[in-house]
């Protein structure tokens, strides 16, 4: 097949998956663990609350990863990468506003939203090669 193969897609789906799965079950069974993520301010500012928060979050995080290995599993279309792609960017945005706009991240945040930034650019180009190939046959 040209563009993008088969394969490719699958291991992007697993792969986004898996990243987002070790923070899915951090923040849903031991949030204190995203302190490493934190600055001193933010630290101070847990509760009990944003605890329940972090669980939620990762419960939302899994529900995804679950669709992405179920995905991966599939044949999948060039608007699902797109879809994908733009999944991957919103923690990015939110990960960037949030290390930018307030007291609570340090630097180590920077790390998981170019890990997410990663999976968006890895979406796109696998959404143009699949829209060439789409090209190329017709």
């Amino acid at each position: 097949m040209n563009g993008a193969s088969t394969k490719a897609i699958k291991l992007y789906l697993t792969c986004m998956g898996l990243y987002w799965l070790v923070f899915g079950l951090i923040t849903t069974f031991y949030p204190k663990l995203m302190d490493t993520f934190q600055t001193e301010a933010g630290i101070e500012s847990r509760s009990a609350f944003s605890n329940n928060v972090w669980m939620h979050g990762g419960l939302d995080i899994i529900s995804v990863c679950i669709l992405l290995f179920t995905l991966s599993r599939d044949a999948v279309n060039r608007r699902i990468l797109i879809a994908v792609a733009l999944v991957a960017l919103m923690p990015a945005v939110a990960i960037i506003y949030s290390f930018i706009a307030t007291p609570y991240w340090n630097g180590l945040f920077i790390g998981a939203g170019l890990g997410c930034l990663a999976f968006v650019i890895w979406g796109f180009v696998l959404a143009g090669r699949m829209k060439r190939a789409e090209r190329t046959a017709s």
